[in-house]
């Protein structure tokens, strides 16, 4: 049995179709139900219903397909991932910040000349962690709320992970984006209460679960009643900070300001605050560049 057939068996059950398959796979019918009828010839048990109207799995044949779907899956990533080697890649998982993706772009410009090819995916924590177990990222940076810290340690516990915290955050009402205008220069009426303020928020926006916000001075916030944009776009999120007034609940800035240069207001949470820090995986070592890039977070931090 060789992974071809596995594929060929795969995409024809997902299309319905041993002509749509062979479009799919760049190759032609004949070929399709060849290798197909290999297949059905060494498992001695038919996979499929051979009807006018297309075909279907016979019940061995779902039952089969639950297990090859899964090869292949894991095949593709094998291949994936041996391509990502040659290429002396370097795979790091980050939380959706703005601050995160300016200083990447710094340490990019400091080792462009290098043979690295670097894989970013900007994710939320749960799926970063899902990634390290699987191996996808060699490191993440996260954010670990008060409310879901035991969820979360118990989950790097299960997938024999490591958690370096970095620093602790409160939050922050975000006027602009932390590379954007100063919050003087967009003209924004503060009345302390956001009232008539509109929002964009992330989807599965962490902040918002998180709840019981207030000022400085105690005063509660909720913004739920005034978001007018949800997205999970970085893109859209920076672009609109910018140019269309609207306001972001998320995490404080690393960044220390003078008051007339915040690009918004502190906020604070009764349940607690926030840790940032990264994840690795305790079965390997992260490269030279990833450990690297670990040490250029941290120390744009300290300053």
């Amino acid at each position: 049995m060789e992974i071809k057939q596995l594929k060929y068996f795969v995409v024809s059950a997902d299309v319905g179709s041993f002509s749509e398959a062979a479009t799919v796979l760049y190759t032609t019918q004949s070929s399709v139900s060849k290798v197909i009828a290999s297949l059905e010839h060494e498992l001695d048990y038919t996979l499929f219903k051979r009807e006018s109207k297309g075909i279907s799995l016979t019940e061995q044949g779902k039952v089969f397909y639950q297990r090859a779907s899964g090869i292949v899956s894991d095949f593709d990533k094998l291949e994936t991932e041996s391509d990502m080697i040659q290429k002396n890649s370097v795979r790091i998982g980050m939380i959706h910040s703005s601050w995160l993706a300016n200083s990447f772009s710094e340490f990019y410009e400091l080792h462009k000349d290098e043979n690295c090819c670097f894989y970013i995916h900007a994710d939320g924590t749960s799926s970063l962690i899902e990634r390290l177990k699987l191996s996808e990222d060699e490191l993440s940076f996260i954010y670990v709320f008060p409310d879901t810290r035991p969820q979360v340690e118990y989950l790097i516990k299960k997938y024999n992970l490591r958690f370096v915290k970095l620093k602790t955050v409160d939050g922050m009402i975000y006027f602009a984006p932390e590379d954007g205008e100063d919050i003087t220069s967009k003209q924004i009426d503060f009345r302390g209460d956001f009232s008539g303020m509109k929002f964009i928020q992330s989807e599965n926006d962490e902040y918002l679960r998180l709840g019981n916000w207030k000022t400085g001075d105690g005063k509660p916030i909720d913004i739920s009643k005034d978001i007018s944009v949800v997205t999970n776009s970085d893109y859209v999120m920076h672009n609109m900070l910018e140019k269309n007034n609207l306001a972001n609940l998320s995490g404080a800035s690393f960044k220390n300001y003078d008051d007339a240069h915040k690009p918004g207001v502190e906020i604070y949470n009764e349940h607690g605050q926030i840790d940032f820090g990264y994840v690795t995986n305790m079965d390997y070592t992260p490269s030279p560049m990833a450990r690297e890039f670990i040490d250029f977070i941290r120390h744009a931090i300290e300053e």
